[in-house]
């Protein structure tokens, strides 16, 4: 693995691209966002939004997917109060979704918006998640279609043309951009970078692994001459403001949005992956994959904020990442339908025997407690 000199992300991340002084695509992106004419980029947002505007009050002005995060309540909370728009939140319910997600969802809507939560079949949501887990190493498979699927759908029945995501993932965590153009999530965009998979497995298809199609209808995206007909156009609202997590967590935190009481699983942070219980099992199954995890995202942006040594960064990681979650693992083994011992066997079939140490049998070499050991040190 080779780590960025700057922050702590290694090269077994997707998309990310490393300059020939070792320093990852995500800390560049976060280098020229300090030179962007923010101004400019908000006079071009109000352009495009008096462009969508309902101009006779007769339907909504754009549509905000959320789910009760803080980047959701910001994105909210920009859209009425900063631009003035009438928006229509789209919940995308999870199975899992723990109390403090049904809070801050509640919380949202305070903010005086209409939201439509869309809840699917539960047997047919569990049976992806398990097809997920073992097929793709990610349980949160139906919730990462759906999430991107049931706001486009929504956007399509209520004739809804503008939808407003929050931050630009490729933007803010690694992949090459180009501040001068647009990011635009469309079918393109969401089968390479926000379904999870779709690239490889698309949920018309999965028929031929025993589901009924009429089961999977929220998780299909809607066809190109819907699309064409409403003219939907999902946008990044982080392309066109300035995103700073940690201003916009002391706004939403004086709106309402609850912290949890101590860090989640996985990192050292308490504001993020609050919505649901499994979530710390996919990040799990990402250090399985590629050697890191939450808590390397989470330091890695505190270290380009400049709020945290990139030593101390290394010492977050090491404390708090690579650990099997133990709090609700036996609520996770009863959803799932396996045992302890199928759940460890599916954990191997997905550690990367690259960048993990192995046996001389070839097999994994783990801990006491289980989980693999990386073959260098972090951030070397």
């Amino acid at each position: 693995m080779k780590y960025c000199k700057f922050c702590l992300l290694p090269d077994t991340k997707p998309q990310l691209v490393f300059d020939k002084n070792g320093i990852c695509s995500a800390c560049i992106n976060n280098k020229l966002k300090q030179n962007v004419d923010w101004e400019s980029k908000r006079k071009d947002f109000l352009k495009l939004l008096e462009k969508y505007k309902n101009k006779d009050d007769s339907n909504y002005d754009c549509i905000i997917p959320v789910s009760g995060g803080r980047d959701s309540t910001y994105q909210t909370y920009a859209m009425k109060e900063t631009f003035g728009m009438n928006p229509l939140a789209v919940a995308f319910h999870p199975l899992d979704q723990t109390d403090i997600g049904r809070k801050n969802l509640d919380n949202l809507k305070k903010l005086n918006v209409d939201c439509i939560e869309f809840s699917t079949k539960p047997d047919t949501y569990l049976k992806l998640a398990k097809f997920g887990l073992t097929e793709l190493g990610d349980f949160q498979w139906p919730e990462h279609m759906g999430i991107y699927t049931v706001p486009v759908q929504i956007a399509v029945k209520y004739k809804i043309p503008l939808i407003v995501w929050g931050e630009n993932p490729q933007l803010e965590y690694g992949m090459p951009t180009n501040m001068d153009e647009n990011t635009i999530l469309d079918r393109t965009w969401n089968e390479k970078n926000g379904g999870y998979f779709l690239d490889k497995i698309k949920p018309a298809d999965m028929t031929k692994y025993g589901f009924d199609k009429r089961d999977l209808l929220p998780y299909i995206y809607p066809s190109d001459e819907e699309i064409r007909e409403v003219g939907v156009t999902g946008i990044f609202l982080g392309t066109y403001i300035k995103w700073e997590i940690f201003k916009q967590l002391e706004l939403v935190k004086g709106l309402g949005f609850v912290e949890n009481e101590i860090p989640i699983e996985g990192t050292y942070q308490k504001f993020e992956n609050l919505d649901v219980y499994f979530t710390v099992f996919h990040d799990y199954f990402k250090f399985l994959k590629y050697g890191f995890g939450r808590a390397t995202d989470h330091a890695s942006i505190e270290i380009r904020y400049e709020r945290i040594t990139r030593d101390q960064g290394i010492d977050l990681v090491k404390n708090n990442e690579g650990k099997i979650p133990k709090k609700y693992l036996n609520k996770f083994l009863k959803y799932a339908d396996i045992t302890i011992n199928e759940f460890h066997n599916i954990c191997d079939s997905f550690t990367n025997k690259e960048i993990f140490v192995t046996n001389s049998d070839g097999s994994i070499n783990k801990d006491s407690e289980n989980n693999p050991i990386l073959k260098q040190k972090i951030g070397e």
